[in-house]
């Protein structure tokens, strides 16, 4: 039971409500459902007003579409999976994902073995206080008043594990589960967390512009396009899947994808696909006693022999 169930709790024997404060802090999954009804009623009296980390384990967990506030996901020993706009994208061991303000999803964990979640929500207007005032020159901070930048968009794709956003995601998950409870601490953090998510957008905008497009609207539509189809991959690795599947998810021909995803990733669609896999693969051979056979497999390899040759080809090692 989290933490602040146990305070709700206490304070609805006492005939009291919790008094908002500025961070939410789950250690466990929600439970939303009908039947938990004071919880349901406590939980919405503050979601959307303020900061919401949520971290929790489950082998299934699954949460209708609902309008959110912008948030940061991770997944560790395996698969979130978000369904949005036409299609589902699976947040694993190996990828964070940005999802704006206002968006509205749903998501599932549905698995033999645990999925650790943790989802990071940010109150409303912390974003945009970080931006302006990461434009404010140092001089000019004594004179700084507030101006907030407009809304930020972030694009909505699978983002490998990084050394600017995923080091602060995981210093505040250990955090989490080593007991802090200090509202101020978390805070800070996320102002921190939400600098270093500016900055790595920012980097992505470099990248859109790179793209040889006369019109800056065609380039970040490629860009974007490009995004959908590595999501695909990432998300169905263990599929057999080929090329006309993953340009059908950029929507796409199948030379103008390859081309593209080529300029953006610096390697093929194959190339990236199989090394989604050898991730994958390479996980399930340190945390588990499966055969090389079914974990190749698992991972969408259809022969033990291919998979040994990317394995030695991506981490140079057998099984």
């Amino acid at each position: 039971m989290s933490l602040w169930l146990r305070i709700f709790q206490a304070l609805t024997t006492q005939g009291r409500v919790p008094s908002l404060s500025i961070v939410m802090l789950l250690r466990s999954m929600p439970d939303l459902s009908p039947a938990n009804r004071s919880f349901r009623e406590w939980f919405y009296t503050r979601w959307g007003r303020e900061n919401c980390l949520i971290l929790g384990r489950a082998r299934h967990a699954e949460y209708a579409r609902f309008r959110q506030r912008l948030s940061i996901k991770m997944a560790r020993g395996g698969g979130e999976r978000y369904f949005l706009d036409g299609r589902s994208v699976a947040v694993d061991d190996d990828s964070y994902l940005v999802l704006n303000d206002g968006r509205s999803y749903g998501s599932l964990i549905d698995t033999d073995q645990e999925v650790e979640s943790f989802s990071i929500f940010f109150r409303p207007g912390l974003l945009e206080e970080v931006s302006s005032a990461m434009r404010v020159p140092i001089d000019d901070i004594p004179a700084y008043s507030h101006r907030f930048a407009g809304s930020i968009e972030f694009d909505e794709q699978l983002r490998p594990h990084d050394q600017a956003v995923s080091p602060v995601m995981r210093f505040i998950r250990h955090h989490i589960l080593d007991g802090v409870d200090d509202d101020r601490w978390y805070e800070e953090q996320l102002h921190v967390l939400a600098a270093r998510l500016l900055a790595q957008q920012h980097r992505t905008t470099q990248a859109v512009l790179r793209l040889d497009c006369a019109k800056a609207s065609t380039r970040q539509e490629l860009h974007r396009r490009v995004g959908l189809a590595a999501d695909f991959m990432q998300s169905n690795y263990e599929r057999d899947i080929g090329l006309d599947d993953i340009a059908a998810a950029a929507c796409l021909s199948v030379h103008h994808f390859m081309r593209l995803f080529r300029r953006v990733h610096s390697m093929t669609p194959t190339q990236f696909l199989y090394r989604k896999r050898v991730q994958v693969a390479l996980r399930l051979l340190q945390q588990s006693n499966l055969p090389a056979q079914d974990i190749a497999s698992r991972v969408g390899f259809n022969s033990r022999a291919t998979f040994y040759r990317q394995l030695k080809r991506w981490r140079n090692q057998t099984p």
